[in-house]
């Protein structure tokens, strides 16, 4: 955490404004969270003091009493998943009601371009030089396709948004000495950053204009993912606010955000961004070389790790909290940046072939059910579903659910299998939605590598009106809020982000098996004429290479089940296939034309391909080979046979590293465990190092390169990986507290040693 920021006594309360805009587009689409945002927000800049006569909101439809904001229970009732997919789900499902959105003390006005504009028009008499407007957004956003820098913000009614390029020009009714700070929590909301050129020059913004953003232009945000409708916790502008109410100031709020907020969304700020644009400009836009600029300034910059060393510290943080690597090249941060979406894809797909299966299986689990209790018939007709009203809804399904509930768990076979295929769908759903919040992650720490590498293009080749802009935004975002203490919303703490290891293990064992096949119900006439039960599967594509072509399975075959066993439910070959072992042979009959055949099918794991993405060695696992440079000793290319051994990822900047040697030591000479210490450092930096630091490891090498801290995933330092005589990893830890010690099982350092 931050240290509280002081207030800005510069800024009074009186030069403070506040525009804040949720659009909504309609009834349907205008959440709660929303307005939760923008009832937050209000509260904030009223606890700075600011009148309500600077504050203008624009919701949804404004003060008309009809409603326009969409309220639903989160919570379902707990069974409610036995009727997922089936002709009940909608008609029982979570009920939206709708309610006229309200804002203590103020009258929203409708968030239209029109009104939009007349605020415009009266704000540009009214804001004068050394005035600060806060303009804030929380609402939908969307791409345009054409131009990613001129996406829209939604607004109330149809077909109704406000494009980059509109809210520039009204921008621009502004005088140029009215400071603008956004805070933009929209899809697409990064596009916006553009707007530093408003009242530019040349080409260079005056660094009056600036502002906070939860994604790219190319990203949508939190709310767009499914894991998150209709939860009011997560995402960056709560997170961002919740930052606020501590530090007071947006600088210091963006930086916490990027480490707390565990969400797919990739915050951004617009100095930032425009580094990256000098950097492009320089590069001649010219996406390889461009890379090729940006680690050349970082090769120079971490000559002097020490300067860096908060910004290395938040590469770490980031790394370590989302189970990847610390990254200190884009070089090294690309492979995950293209193959995390691919593992999140693919897990997706194969959540929504469980939850099909799924819906196949509780379709048929109900139509059972109400065979078994007909009493349950009548209420559950069309007409007697479409009468239900708000009231009446959720007595009928939790009465329901009780009794299909019983049913079900009567009938344990069953159970089973609409439990482990709800299980697996779930699995396989947390664990693509998990790896989009990693690609945010190694999103944020590639600009945080840009950014560094930009910040030196600045210091040492930026032409003077180029640095004095940078300065400027920099400046125009260190925005403080005037007042006393400030309200924080009150959020959930969310479960630890697990291990990337944990995340690919988990969704490993829920992959279904796989026969590779395409199937539909056969025509009516074939059912009829072949005496077909209801579960008969016709065949329309057989995949190459596939269990299914190996046993010979063809298209336009029929699959009736498992000899004396027809498969009697829609669809419930799907489930049977995935839910079968793998690489054990199961017997079909099959009906081919009028020709009854019995092929053995020998069940595969689903076809995915698991990146290799860099991460710390498993235990027991063979230890990657070093690739180093010597700068003192002899350090082993491979580890196993030449003995048991300590690699120590350090820095010499790194205190937390000093502080363990001690204690390292004491452990190379008690259990005769030789220390091989590795920095990414050069000579140049370890020669005066070490005619400061005398007690240290004897071996040193150098991966200058950083070849051997991406084989080992190193994500911050120290790391300390500890290796058997066989070359097998033994234990893996980063991070030192001499409270805990080195946490070696085994191991206890006595300090008198």
């Amino acid at each position: 955490m931050l240290p509280t920021a002081k207030r800005n006594a510069s800024l009074e309360a009186s030069h403070l404004y506040a525009l804040l805009i949720n659009g909504g587009a309609t009834r349907e689409q205008n959440y709660q969270s929303h307005l939760l945002h923008v009832q937050h927000v209000l509260e904030l800049v009223r606890a700075t003091g600011v009148p309500d006569g600077q504050i203008a909101v624009f919701s949804g439809d404004g003060s008309d009493p009809e409603p326009d904001v969409a309220v639903r229970k989160l919570q379902a009732e707990r069974d409610q998943w036995l009727i997922a997919g089936t002709r009940l789900d909608y008609a029982l499902g979570n009920p939206i009601t709708y309610a006229n959105s309200q804002l203590p003390g103020i009258d929203p006005q409708p968030a239209t371009k029109a009104a939009i504009r007349t605020w415009f028009d009266g704000a540009k008499a009214r804001l004068h030089p050394g005035d600060t407007l806060l303009l804030y957004v929380t609402d939908h956003g969307t791409k345009n396709s054409e131009h990613t820098d001129n996406n829209f913000i939604v607004l109330w009614g149809k077909e109704e948004r406000l494009s980059v390029t509109e809210l520039r020009e009204l921008l621009d009714m502004l005088d140029p000495a009215v400071r603008v700070v956004m805070l933009m929590s929209q899809c697409y909301s990064g596009a916006f950053a553009n707007l530093i050129d408003v009242h530019a020059r040349s080409g260079i913004p005056n660094g009056n204009l600036c502002g906070f953003f939860s994604s790219t232009a190319e990203r949508p945000a939190y709310g767009c993912y499914p894991e998150n409708r209709g939860r009011n916790n997560v995402g960056h502008s709560f997170h961002f606010l919740q930052a606020l109410g501590s530090t007071g100031n947006f600088t210091q709020s963006h930086l916490q955000v990027l480490v707390t907020d565990a969400s797919p969304d990739v915050p951004l700020r617009t100095s930032d961004e425009y580094l990256e644009r000098l950097l492009h400009d320089a590069s001649g836009n010219d996406d390889a070389t461009y890379k090729q600029m940006v680690d050349a300034l970082l090769h120079e910059a971490w000559k002097d790790k020490g300067r860096w060393e908060p910004e290395i510290r938040l590469l770490d943080r980031i790394g370590h909290a989302y189970g990847t690597f610390s990254p200190r090249s884009l070089s090294e941060i690309e492979e995950q940046a293209k193959r995390l979406p691919d593992i999140s894809g693919q897990m997706r797909n194969t959540s929504r072939a469980w939850n099909g299966a799924l819906a196949d299986s509780n379709e048929s689990n109900v139509e059972r059910f109400l065979a078994a209790n007909t009493k349950w018939n009548d209420r559950l007709t069309a007409d007697a579903l479409k009468d239900l009203t708000p009231e009446t809804r959720p007595p009928l399904t939790r009465a329901l659910l009780h009794d299909l509930r019983d049913f079900t768990d009567a009938h344990s076979d069953v159970n089973q299998k609409l439990r482990t295929l709800r299980r697996h769908g779930h699995a396989t759903a947390t664990t693509s939605y998990r790896m989009e919040v990693r690609l945010g992650a190694v999103l944020h720490m590639r600009r945080i590598l840009s950014s560094i590498a930009g910040r030196l293009y600045v210091e040492t080749r930026a032409a003077a009106p180029e640095r004095a802009a940078y300065e400027a935004l920099r400046r125009c975002e260190d925005l403080t809020l005037p007042g006393g203490d400030l309200p924080t919303p009150q959020l959930k703490m969310v479960e630890p982000f697990p291990p990337l290891e944990q995340d690919v293990n988990r969704a490993q064992a829920a992959l279904p098996a796989w026969m590779g096949i395409q199937f539909r119900e056969p025509k009516p006439e074939t059912v009829a004429e072949s005496h077909l039960a209801a579960g008969a599967a016709a065949v329309i594509t057989v995949y190459p290479d596939s269990p299914a072509a190996e046993a010979g399975l063809q298209a336009a075959d029929i699959i009736t089940g498992p000899p004396g066993q027809p498969f009697e439910e829609h669809g419930q070959v799907r489930s049977w296939i995935m839910l079968s072992k793998v690489g054990e042979a199961k017997q079909l009959d099959v009906l081919r034309g009028t020709e009854h055949l019995k092929l053995a099918v020998i069940p595969k794991p689903y076809p995915l391909k698991w990146p290799d993405l860099p991460g710390p060695p498993k235990i027991g696992s063979l230890a990657p080979p070093i690739d180093t440079t010597p700068y003192r000793g002899d350090a082993p290319k491979a580890l196993a046979g030449s003995g048991p051994h300590l690699l120590f990822f350090w820095a010499t900047w790194c205190g937390p590293c000093k502080a363990s040697l001690p204690e390292l030591l004491a452990f190379e000479r008690q259990r005769k465990v030789p220390v091989v210490a590795i920095t990414d450092e050069t000579k140049e930096r370890l020669d005066p190092f070490f005619q400061q630091v005398k007690e240290f490891p004897q071996t040193v090498a150098s991966d200058e390169y950083r070849k051997t801290f991406v084989a080992y995933g190193v994500s911050g330092t120290p790391t300390f990986v500890l290796v058997d005589d066989k070359g097998a990893v033994q234990a893996y830890a980063t991070g030192y507290d001499p409270k805990k010690g080195l946490g070696f099982e085994g191991w206890k350092w006595e300090k008198t040693d």
